[in-house]
């Protein structure tokens, strides 16, 4: 099988690295805008979801920040698409959604549909991914949230509108 050549975009590279000195940034600065006076440990605090997501941004953006400042010969300025990041902007849309469904539709469906759109947007297309992906990682979530930092998620909406 021949070896496919990979060349790097310097202007992902360049977005991924925005996002690594954002998170870096809301790293440092969010214990001051976070209010952590509550009586919840800090597991259960405001603050622990805001330093996830930083740190996961922030380990995300190492390998852009890398490849950024030192760059293979062969890296150029490209966008892919023709400059249309047409899926990227597909999915963005969905984790807007996503927020959303998990309000109406809650945690799990909310999660499972997330992930089953979007493996299939990206032609994840093995029977065996589509299902066992977003099947695992629900669970995963409903087992963190839920049992080991006891956060509950309210009732969605719809089983309020079919309950009455």
């Amino acid at each position: 099988m021949p070896k496919k050549d990979y060349y790097s975009s310097r202007a992902h590279d360049l977005l991924g690295s925005i996002f690594g000195v954002f998170a870096l940034s809301m790293l440092i600065t969010s214990p001051w805008q976070v209010d952590t006076s509550g009586p919840d440990p800090f597991y259960k605090g405001p603050l622990i979801f805001p330093l996830i997501v930083f740190c996961l941004m922030l380990a995300g953006s190492l390998p852009s920040l890398w490849r950024l400042f030192r760059p293979s010969e062969k890296s150029s300025w490209y966008l892919d698409g023709q400059g249309k990041p047409f899926k990227t902007m597909v999915i963005l849309g969905l984790l807007i959604i996503y927020l959303a469904g998990i309000i109406f539709i809650g945690l799990e469906v909310s999660t499972w549909l997330f992930l089953l759109i979007a493996l299939k947007l990206v032609n994840q297309d093995s029977i065996l991914k589509l299902t066992l992906i977003p099947v695992l990682v629900t669970l995963i979530l409903f087992v963190i949230f839920k049992y080991f930092l006891d956060i509950w998620f309210p009732e969605p909406l719809i089983m309020e509108i079919f309950l009455e």
